[in-house]
C-alpha cells in the first residue's frame, strides 16, 4: 500500500479525477474518489465536513449539492507537488455561478491520500483560498449578484442546515496579513540563516517538515543552505500558504508552504514545505 502512495502517476489520477468528474456534473465518480472516512476543509477554516457513512446521503453528498452541482466549475492548474501520500495544486479556480456571475479563485489545494481497496483515495481534501476577496468578486455584478447570493444561502440552508450555514461562516475568521508577514518573516530568518528570529516566530512545541513527511522539532532543525522566495500568500482559517521557490546553487525547486498557526498567541506550530524534485534535506 505504501508503494501504490509511491505512485505518481497513481495519486495524479485520483486526484485529476475530481475537477474531471466536477466538469461534467458527475456526482457519483467524483464521491467514488474519496475514502469511506474522508474529510473535506473547503475552506480551511470552515467547519470540516466528516464522512463516516454512506457518502452519497452523508456530508460529502451534501457538500457536493451545495457548492458543485449548481455551479459550473473549471480547475486552472499552474503546478503540481507530488508527495508520498500527498498532493499539493497550485491553481486558479473558476466559478461560473450564473449566466452573469462568475469569479476565479487563487487557491493551494492539498489532497492527503491513502490506499483503499488497492486504490488511492483521497482521505482529506484542504482547499486554501480566502473567502473575503472572494465574495467581494461576486458582488460586483449588481442586481445578479444578489440573486446568485439568495439562491446560495438557500441551497446551502436546504442541504447543510443551519449549523452548516454557521460552519461555513466560521471561514471568515483567518490568520489574515498576520500570518502573511510572518510566513515573511519565516523566509527572511531562513535567508539569514538565523535560528534566533526563527525561533522567535515558533510556539515552544513548533514543528518544521522539510520535505512533507519529515516532522522535525524546531530545536532540532539545522536551516539548510539556499535561499527562499515566496508568492501567493493566502491565509485560510489559522494556515497560511504561499507559492515557494527554493534555490541551492544549480538546485531549483517550485512548491508549496503550509505555516500553521496557534490561537492564543498566533505563534507558528507547523510548517510544511511540499516540493517535488529530490530531497532539499540533501541539499544542507
Amino acid at each position: 500500500m505504501r508503494t501504490l502512495l509511491r505512485d505518481r502517476e497513481a495519486c495524479m489520477a485520483c486526484v485529476e479525477g475530481s475537477p474531471a468528474a466536477v466538469a461534467v456534473h458527475n456526482k457519483p465518480e467524483w464521491l467514488s474518489l474519496f475514502a469511506d472516512c474522508a474529510v473535506v476543509e473547503d475552506p480551511v477554516g470552515s467547519k470540516p465536513q466528516i464522512n463516516l457513512r454512506d457518502k452519497d446521503s452523508g456530508p460529502l453528498g451534501r457538500f457536493y449539492e451545495t457548492f458543485i452541482a449548481g455551479n459550473e466549475i473549471r480547475f486552472h492548474v499552474d503546478h503540481d507537488v507530488v508527495c508520498p501520500g500527498a498532493v499539493v495544486r497550485d491553481l486558479d479556480i473558476e466559478i461560473r455561478m450564473s449566466a452573469k456571475v462568475s469569479v476565479r479563485v487563487p487557491m493551494h489545494l492539498l489532497y492527503e491520500l491513502t490506499a483503499e481497496g488497492g486504490e488511492v483515495r483521497i482521505k482529506r481534501l484542504a482547499a486554501h483560498w480566502e473567502l473575503a476577496p472572494m465574495i467581494k468578486q461576486q458582488m460586483r455584478f449588481g442586481f445578479a449578484s444578489a440573486l446568485v447570493g439568495i439562491h446560495s444561502f438557500w441551497r446551502m440552508l436546504k442541504h447543510m442546515g443551519l449549523s452548516g450555514v454557521q460552519g461555513f461562516a466560521q471561514a471568515r475568521q483567518t490568520i489574515g496579513d498576520t500570518g502573511k508577514a510572518k510566513a515573511q518573516a519565516f523566509v527572511t530568518a531562513f535567508n539569514s540563516k538565523s535560528e534566533k528570529a526563527l525561533a522567535a516566530l515558533f510556539a515552544p512545541d513548533g514543528m518544521v517538515a522539510w520535505p512533507y513527511g519529515h516532522d522535525c522539532a524546531l530545536q532540532d532543525w539545522a536551516i539548510p543552505g539556499g535561499m527562499l522566495r515566496v508568492e501567493k500568500l493566502l491565509s485560510a482559517g489559522r494556515v497560511t500558504t504561499a507559492t515557494v521557490y527554493y534555490q541551492n546553487g544549480d538546485q531549483q525547486q517550485r512548491g508549496v508552504a503550509l505555516f500553521q498557526f496557534d490561537r492564543q498567541q498566533l505563534l507558528l506550530r507547523r510548517v510544511q514545505f511540499f516540493m517535488e524534485t529530490g530531497d532539499p534535506a540533501a541539499a544542507q
